[in-house]
């Protein structure tokens, strides 16, 4: 795939997932499991149910969700990403969850019949999207009436960490003049600002939560060989091969003051949730 030098969201999603497929979420430091298990919960699957999992990278939410669907239930996992499809496809067989399919789609806009799911979950997905406000409205219209649409996002990253994401996406040439990472995860703003986007896109009964998830890395190695193969690479896979030392230095020399008393680094990610419906026809929305 030819190299873009700006840093759109819908390419990263793509392209940068890809190339992560084989590594991602296999550092060891958990983030999206913790975040999968309180997506899964809030969302209120019941066995039987046909789920479709929107950009669902290695499956973290997916086989969460085949658990709690079984007996009778399906779970759809979508992405872009072949190698991501791969990933879930053989760890959903390696654990024996046989009501889990995979099938290779855009999130923004499913390929699936309107009301054909009784649940849409996305975790930590709409900030990748172009329009993440028109992936609602199609998610909206791929639920059936009743059913259920439930996703996170990120809305405070640690502010002790914002010195190390900025001093390493200096380096980041082909990314300069977004803001880096942190900005594109703040693009989804705050959960009334999501509020919101879900009324005007005509969903109801919205419910909101919030949680710190804390992230540890066992040291500084560990925390840049994860951002390697997670989120991060958004905007460090613009990192030119001669710069890649420095920034590499840049985020030691930072990391190195940051420690706990074993030596290990606590990043706190706020992440929140939001749980909506598709009204039934005819049925108000609040």
């Amino acid at each position: 795939m030819p190299a873009r030098t700006d840093f759109s969201p819908d390419f990263a999603a793509m392209a940068t997932f890809e190339e992560a497929a084989p590594r991602y979420d296999s550092s060891g430091a958990r983030l999206a499991g913790p975040i999968a298990d309180r997506l899964v919960g809030l969302a209120g699957l019941r066995p039987g149910d046909r789920v479709l999992d929107v950009g669902c990278r290695s499956g973290a939410v997916t086989i969460r969700s085949a658990r709690v669907i079984s007996p009778g239930g399906q779970v759809i996992g979508l992405d872009l990403a072949a190698g991501m499809l791969r990933r879930t496809a053989a760890d959903a067989a390696g654990l024996g969850l046989n009501n889990v399919s995979v099938r290779r789609g855009d999130a923004s806009r499913p390929p699936f019949a309107p009301g054909s799911m009784d649940v849409v979950l996305a975790s930590l997905v709409p900030y990748l999207l172009p329009d993440p406000a028109a992936a609602l409205r199609h998610w909206h219209e791929v639920v059936r009436p009743g059913g259920t649409v439930a996703f996170s996002w990120g809305i405070h990253p640690d502010p002790r960490w914002s010195p190390v994401f900025s001093a390493v996406d200096a380096y980041a040439k082909g990314a300069r003049g977004t803001g880096g990472f942190e900005s594109c995860i703040r693009r989804l703003g705050s959960p009334a600002d999501m509020a919101g986007v879900l009324d005007a896109a005509g969903y109801t009964g919205v419910r909101m939560a919030t949680h710190t998830v804390p992230v540890r890395y066992t040291g500084p190695r560990q925390c840049w060989q994860a951002s390697r193969a997670d989120e991060l690479r958004l905007a460090w896979q613009h990192i030119p091969d001669a710069d890649r030392d420095a920034a590499r230095r840049a985020a030691f020399t930072l990391l190195a003051a940051m420690g706990e008393p074993d030596g290990s680094l606590v990043r706190y990610v706020e992440t929140a949730y939001a749980v909506a419906q598709r009204p039934f026809a005819g049925a108000a929305a609040r």
